[in-house]
């Protein structure tokens, strides 16, 4: 077992006296704040966007909201009137958006939660437990198209997605807004009498301005803390949360690699059952991620692993509470982790996993009124196996690569006063049939002063991992811990903090989260400058400097050091500007870059200047630009960087986007290989000194017919040309030395130069059939390689890269969301419960 000193037990010690003794949760609905009153009706409104419902008042009286952006804290040049009632199943708003000039009303059509169009958009954000902390949203475009958010903290979670229906109508005076929020779609406690916490929003994009009815100071640190409070709520009882959502999928494949078709019918479901007003259980029933994005995939010279985006929507779904100290990488879920065990003197390998399939996952989600916050997400992975096969007799034979596997992660959230809170959080990977299983237990705080000026956080974590022995005892392999400490002012122009953050040399969480690389010790401090109102010519200005100390845990020495500095500004014709400097004044010591324990690479230091431009976002051509440079001038060593993006909207309906991406790196010095003694004893560590070009091109198109279906179509091809220009011997003492290893192998070929290419297409046909239910139509292409040839231009490369096989599938996927309220009604009449 490890051992930690006194000191180093300290700050554990406070996470766990405050977790176990946390301060009472006080109520967000403090004096001074905006109040909204509502009414019961018995004759729920026809959601169409016309107001002319007696509900709704024919001549209601406007406000103007209060600036959010640019001019934080003035009125709105805009009126809005928004009204809110209420009967036993829903929630309904009306607003009404003045607009003096309405022919000037932006209203590009989009995807759903794409916020990003050039649009005006009118929001609502809902807190029933009035916890200054947590919020539902629920936004609609002029355009129509919905979008929302489930809200914690300064955590906008744009995958949660809620069944709410909207519509909207212009007029002479502006655009309306109606829009019903079943109670289905909310939490909230069954009490008689209910004060929810309560704020409106609206963007008028063609001034770039963004207003709420209850003010939001942009120099205060959260924006569901500022939110007024809705009176008039009565009687109304959470309804029984249970959807379920049946799909479909019908796929064909063609392997152009493997010579392979396969066409394949699948079917499942989606399961969400409220077990309370509070928490919610869902399920997914054989799932099948077969439409979800290609990554974006690199080439990886570094020690490091690359961390992907999760793209699966389950995995992304009300999963804030699960986001702590990257303990769950759900990326690992379904990933092939064992190596193929077989002698390669004799045998080859056929084929092996490139995943994990998933049998099922469940996860229980929520939060109830004293402010107590529950996760569980619990995922089996089935076994895999790779083909080996004899060279000299042909026989081929089955290698098990991963077990039976059960990911498992819990945790609990306590919301404090001050908008702060307290966690704790446990994952577990557990082997079923045999090889290591792993079990890392976390905890976290974070509180804030009655101003939500100061912040102090903390987290400390322990990791274990077990070796499964035949007899069925588990025995302990290694463990290893974390912790991190902070201080800071998080509000107002001037905000600063210090850091300091310890990772023991065995901290390994990697089963199931993600760590680059532990055996670390860093100190870090940060001071920030912001403007919050326009001053001069800017809109936005912020400034900042930050440096670090880095060490190794163990043993205690000294890594490297550097300075960060960055400044950003906007003005007023909503044209932006930055810049950034970093300075690694003297020589680093990199204990990760050689792959072998006990050796370290000296770097001489270095500098970079990044400088980059973007224009008004409001135009129909949008552009971005940037240009980072690095040297290390004791090497000659020097790393460019162009980047460009453009976006052109052509009309409402269609945009097209482009990004290209040029990157250079000249005489830079890394890794190659090791090689070994007769004995097996390391003999050399080999650098080289290459020269490495990366392009990357994406272009994107999306046309939407109009706010409920619509196209997109994503290209990317990923290029990187590497080219070795000579080889070294890593000493002792980290510097390199001549060495007369070539880098060729029997044939004469250059084992490590590499020319890498990855292209992929995604093209999508999405149609909303129904309020929670879609039909998917997905084309996907995938093409890549790796060979030797660097000495080619990238026109011959990529006319080289379109005729290599491809991998192909068309998919299509009906999706139908039936929830129990709406179907009983159906079935049997009366009133939905």
């Amino acid at each position: 077992m490890f051992k930690l000193d006194r000191k180093e037990l300290l700050p554990l010690g406070c996470f766990l006296l405050i977790f176990l003794f946390p301060p009472r949760l006080v109520s967000a609905a403090d004096s001074g704040k905006n109040e909204f009153a509502t009414k019961r009706i018995t004759n729920s409104p026809k959601v169409d966007g016309i107001l002319d419902e007696d509900i709704w008042s024919q001549n209601p009286t406007p406000t103007q909201f209060t600036q959010f952006k640019p001019n934080n804290g003035e009125k709105s040049d805009f009126l809005t009137a928004v009204e809110l009632v209420y009967d036993d199943n829903a929630l309904y708003l009306s607003a009404r958006l003045f607009d003096p000039e309405p022919s000037k009303i932006r209203k590009e059509f989009g995807k759903r939660d794409d916020f990003n169009r050039n649009t005006d958009w009118f929001g609502i954000l809902v807190d029933p437990y009035n916890s200054g902390q947590n919020a539902f949203s629920f936004f609609v475009s002029a355009a129509g198209v919905q979008g929302d958010y489930f809200i914690n903290g300064d955590n906008w979670d744009e995958n949660w997605d809620a069944v709410w229906e909207s519509a909207i109508a212009y007029d002479d005076h502006g655009w309306t807004v109606e829009v019903k929020i079943p109670y289905y779609a909310l939490r909230f406690p069954a009490t008689s009498q209910q004060n929810w916490g309560i704020n409106f929003y609206r963007q008028v994009k063609r001034n770039q301005e963004e207003s709420y009815w209850n003010p939001v100071d942009n120099s205060i640190r959260g924006t569901v803390n500022q939110s007024g409070v809705l009176r008039g709520l009565e009687d109304i009882k959470p309804p029984v949360r249970l959807s379920l959502l049946p799909y479909a999928t019908t796929i064909y494949t063609n392997d152009g690699v493997n010579g392979k078709e396969k066409f394949s019918f699948t079917g499942g479901m989606d399961l969400k059952y409220g077990i309370n007003e509070s928490y919610t259980l869902d399920m997914a029933l054989i799932p099948d991620f077969s439409q979800v994005q290609s990554d974006n995939v690199v080439l990886n010279l570094s020690a490091y692993e690359v961390q992907y985006s999760e793209n699966r929507q389950f995995f992304t779904e009300g999963t804030e509470l699960f986001d702590k100290g990257d303990l769950v990488y759900s990326r690992r879920i379904g990933s092939t982790f064992g190596e193929v065990s077989y002698n390669d003197e004799t045998e080859e390998v056929v084929s092996s996993p490139s995943a994990a399939p998933l049998i099922n996952a469940t996860k229980i989600s929520g939060r109830n009124g004293e402010g107590w916050g529950l996760g569980f997400l619990n995922a089996l992975t089935n076994k895999t196996h790779a083909n080996i096969r004899n060279i000299e007799t042909g026989e081929t034979r089955e290698e098990q690569v991963d077990p039976l596997t059960n990911f498992n992660v819990l945790v609990v959230d306590k919301i404090l006063k001050n908008n702060s809170n307290v966690n704790l959080i446990n994952t577990n990977v557990t082997r079923l049939d045999g090889d290591n299983d792993a079990n890392v237990t976390g905890a976290s705080v974070s509180l804030l002063d009655s101003t939500n000026t100061y912040r102090f956080s903390a987290f400390g974590a322990v990791s274990n991992i077990y070796n499964a022995e035949d007899a069925g005892v588990s025995s302990e392999l290694e463990d290893g811990y974390k912790y991190s400490v902070g201080l800071s002012k998080v509000s107002g122009s001037f905000q600063y903090g210090v850091s300091r953050n310890v990772e023991s040399k065995d901290y390994d969480p990697n089963d199931f989260g993600f760590n680059r690389a532990a055996n670390s010790v860093s100190h870090n401090v940060s001071l920030m400058y912001r403007i919050f109102k326009p001053t001069g010519v800017f809109n936005y200005y912020r400034a900042n400097v930050s440096g670090s100390y880095r060490q190794l845990f163990e043993p205690r020495t000294f890594t490297s050091t550097d300075v960060y500095a960055s400044t950003y500004a906007q003005f007023k014709n909503f044209w932006g500007v930055g810049m950034s400097s970093s300075l690694k004044p003297i020589d680093s010591y990199d204990y990760f870059e050689p792959r072998e324990e006990g050796y370290y690479f000296v770097q001489p230091g270095s500098y970079s200047v990044n400088s980059w431009v973007e224009s008004d976002s409001r135009k129909a051509v949008k552009i971005y630009i940037s240009q980072n440079t690095w040297r290390r001038p004791e090497w000659e060593q020097a790393y460019n960087s162009l980047g460009a993006s453009i976006r052109y909207r052509v009309n409402n309906r269609l945009s097209i986007d482009f990004r290209v991406s040029r990157e250079s790196s000249e005489d830079s010095k890394g890794y190659v290989t090791k090689l070994y003694a007769d004995d097996e004893s390391l003999d050399e560590i080999i650098f080289g000194e290459r020269d490495v070009l990366t392009t990357n091109n994406i272009l994107g198109t999306k046309y939407t017919f109009n706010n409920k279906m619509g196209l997109t179509l994503r290209v990317r091809h990923y290029w990187s040309n590497v080219k070795y220009n000579g080889f070294y011997d890593l000493q002792g003492n980290g510097q390199l030395a001549g060495s007369e290893y070539e880098g060729i192998d029997e044939s004469g070929q250059k084992q490590h130069d590499t020319n890498f290419n990855a292209l992929n297409v995604d093209f999508v046909y999405f149609y909303q059939i129904a309020p929670g239910s879609f039909l998917n139509v997905v084309w996907k292409d995938s093409i890549s390689s790796s060979d030797n040839n660097t000495d080619i231009n990238f026109a011959e490369n990529f006319d080289k890269t379109l005729s290599l096989p491809q991998v192909n599938s068309l998919s299509v996927r009906l999706t139908y969301f039936i929830d129990y309220n709406s179907a009983r009604k159906y079935l049997f009449g009366g009133n939905s419960i």
